[in-house]
């Protein structure tokens, strides 16, 4: 019988023959580390050629899972999730990339009582090009590492909840996250998740008003059920994801986002407090 994988790796992919065999490559090309590695491609409906690229790929540690519609990447995740065997799990978009070095970092990082470890994000322009680092590793904040995707995380299974059915689900599934009694986190330092804005079908690509408004009050619901450090997190998420999409606030978001503003109330309370989930790994 095969070992059990240390690491699930979850890629959903929508029409992305393009892109899907650059972020495959990207997780069978690592550096050399002692990690059991599974792939779980979750096909969302593609309507081109998208599947005879990752089967031709022929590699074990891949499987294939199309789904039969298109229903959304929070459903397909989901789907990736009930699949994935490993002790870890970690979302990989198609259009994207990891660090060559990431799970050899990460397996110098694994220790007994942490629940998540967060490396950083870099923005790519082209499929190859490097743009500016989002989440700066040098911000000793931890909600300023935590960032508003499920991307740059390494998260325990025990902790890896479902997704809601958003269409930029992300930003409510790390809220969850952070309302998790059992979450204690750790940095990966100088590793990263190389992510492709410029992919125009990608699904964090889009904005539909309609799906923002459920996100964002399903957001404002959260506020009454989390601590201050949490407020504050999904504050600093709301208004990224604005500036990130250039959402004209006048149009785009409701008026109870103004409601929000009030939680700058809680920075001094945040900043004072800000290790209650987080623990801050050693430099490699």
């Amino acid at each position: 019988m095969d070992p059990l994988p240390d690491v699930s790796v979850i890629i959903t992919m929508y029409n992305s023959e393009s892109f899907v065999q650059h972020a495959i490559q990207s997780v069978l090309q690592q550096e050399p580390h002692g990690l059991n590695i599974e792939i779980i491609v979750v096909d969302d409906g593609s309507t081109d050629a998208s599947c005879q690229v990752v089967e031709n790929i022929n590699n074990p540690a891949i499987r294939l899972i199309p789904l039969p519609v298109n229903g959304g990447q929070a459903l397909a995740r989901n789907e990736g999730l009930k699949e994935a065997k490993g002790q870890w799990i970690q979302f990989l978009d198609s259009d994207d990339r990891i660090s060559h070095d990431l799970y050899q970092k990460f397996e110098k990082k694994l220790q007994p009582g942490i629940t998540c470890y967060l490396f950083s994000f870099i923005r790519e322009s082209t499929a190859h090009t490097l743009r500016q680092t989002i989440t700066p590793i040098e911000d000793k904040r931890a909600f300023g590492h935590f960032g508003g995707s499920a991307c740059n995380k390494f998260i325990h299974k025990n902790i890896c909840l479902p997704f809601k059915p958003f269409r930029n689900s992300d930003i409510c599934f790390t809220v969850d996250m952070m309302n998790e009694a059992t979450l204690n986190m750790a940095l990966i330092p100088d590793a990263y998740y190389l992510y492709n804005k410029k992919n125009e079908h990608s699904i964090t690509s889009l904005f539909d008003k309609v799906e923002f408004q459920r996100m964002f009050n399903y957001l404002l619901d959260q506020i009454a059920k989390s601590d201050r450090w949490t407020r504050m997190y999904i504050l600093e998420m709301g208004i990224a994801f604005l500036f990130d999409r250039n959402i004209p606030l006048a149009v785009s978001v409701p008026k109870a986002f103004l409601s929000i503003l009030r939680l700058y109330s809680y920075l001094p309370a945040v900043i004072a407090n800000q290790n209650r989930h987080f623990i801050k790994s050693e430099s490699i």
